[in-house]
């Protein structure tokens, strides 16, 4: 949940039972998955969390709230850091956090993943929402892995960046929600290799 509706509810007085949210978060998703966005309502994540609709609307203004917030649960940047080995190279850490961001050894997780790409579709504010929560965090997280291995007055262009931020979201996202193929570790293996590490490559080689 947004910390502007947490810092709502404490100025009503109304304290909020934060283990609901979990719950209400993954309900939402299960929903998600299995309906698509445009037949989730509030109606049927209260029931199905058992939780009553006041108490969703106290934390959630609107379906496509809850969607972006249930989104974060999939691929939780908060957790990227912790789950990354700063002593690999680039390519293992490229792999690596991929691999997390897109859930790559969860079936249930990527079907979830496809819903919120579709939902994105559909619904402006989702999409803008994702938009800027997920790709400049996911473009950070790449230039945190590539920039240590560079030396001064090495670097790839901005314009470099943009271009390995966008390879594999738009690939996986193609894959998930146009050709309804799963992806595993070994296909972001084959994406880092072939379209990423020859970029990254050769300005590592000019810093020798």
């Amino acid at each position: 949940m947004s910390k502007q509706l947490e810092q709502q509810e404490s100025k009503r007085g109304r304290p909020l039972d934060m283990s609901r949210n979990e719950v209400i978060l993954t309900t939402t998703l299960q929903l998600l998955a299995e309906n698509g966005f445009d037949a989730l309502t509030i109606d049927a994540v209260a029931a199905k969390a058992k939780v009553g609709k006041a108490t969703i609307y106290r934390r959630w203004s609107s379906k496509a709230d809850l969607v972006i917030d249930a989104a974060s649960m999939i691929s939780p940047f908060q957790k990227l850091e912790e789950s990354l080995n700063r002593e690999q190279d680039v390519r293992e850490q490229l792999v690596d956090m991929l691999s997390f961001l897109f859930q790559c050894d969860d079936d249930k997780a990527q079907t979830m993943l496809t819903a919120i790409y579709n939902a994105a579709s559909s619904n402006e504010k989702v999409e803008k929402a994702l938009r800027n929560e997920f790709y400049w965090r996911h473009r950070e997280a790449i230039k945190s892995i590539v920039c240590p291995f560079l030396k001064k007055g090495h670097s790839l262009t901005e314009e470099e960046f943009d271009l390995l931020a966008d390879i594999g979201p738009a690939l996986i996202t193609y894959r998930g929600v146009f050709i309804g193929k799963p992806f595993d570790r070994g296909y972001v293996e084959r994406m880092v290799d072939t379209l990423m590490m020859p970029m990254i490559e050769a300005v590592l080689s000019e810093c020798e």
